[in-house]
């Protein structure tokens, strides 16, 4: 009896060390995906070619990256000066003016639709509420860019205090498996995979495939 259950623990032992840590996140990763269509990795012959680690994503390279969403609020295709100058207070700033103007604009078109009213001029009237709704619309739009530019600094500043944590391990991987949509076809994929900031699990994946 004693012989028989160190068999299993042995077995079992050599079934969990088959995959190593990367490998299994790959496997645990693909089994979720697999279950949200109702299917079992076990049952698609899944086989991991190779997976590799290409670097590690610290929180200074994101902040280049925020640097670049902050310029792209400012303008569709930022050149590198303007990403390298432009700061969060200057921005806010702007767009605290913008609003004020434009929360002043909306009360006196407002008085100007009240006095079409009384004056019983329709066409002044309509004209006055188009530019009112306008100003609204053009306050409410800058206050929606405050807040999201809000976050984004508050995101930025809480990475600028430890630029060399890492927040994310980039992998490559190549894969193969069974595609029960096509007939059980056998498919092979090479694809790049992010941890979480843990890194023990995969948590997003793009396609190396160029289109």
């Amino acid at each position: 009896m004693r012989k028989i259950t160190l068999l299993l623990i042995g077995v079992t032992f050599l079934v969990s060390c088959g995959n190593n840590k990367e490998e299994q996140m790959l496997y645990d990763y693909q089994q979720k995906n697999a279950k949200s269509l109702n299917f079992d990795l076990e049952d698609l012959n899944f086989e991991i070619d190779k997976v590799e680690k290409v670097a590690d994503i610290k929180a200074s390279d994101s902040l280049k990256v925020l640097k670049v969403k902050l310029a792209e609020y400012w303008t569709k295709n930022p050149e590198q000066s303007l990403i390298d100058t432009l700061n969060f207070e200057y921005v806010k700033n702007v767009l605290n003016k913008s609003i004020t103007q434009q929360d002043t604009l909306y009360k006196s078109y407002q008085e100007l639709v009240l006095s079409a009213i009384r004056r019983n001029d329709i066409s002044s009237q309509y004209r006055y509420k188009r530019e009112r709704d306008n100003a609204m619309d053009e306050k409410l739009s800058n206050q929606k860019t405050l807040i999201e530019i809000e976050s984004l600094e508050e995101y930025y500043n809480q990475l600028a205090d430890k630029p060399d944590s890492i927040l994310s391990t980039k992998f490559t991987a190549k894969y193969s498996q069974n595609n029960p949509l096509l007939g059980n076809t056998k498919q092979t994929f090479e694809k790049t995979f992010y941890t979480n900031s843990e890194q023990t699990e995969f948590v997003k994946t793009e396609s190396n495939e160029k289109e």
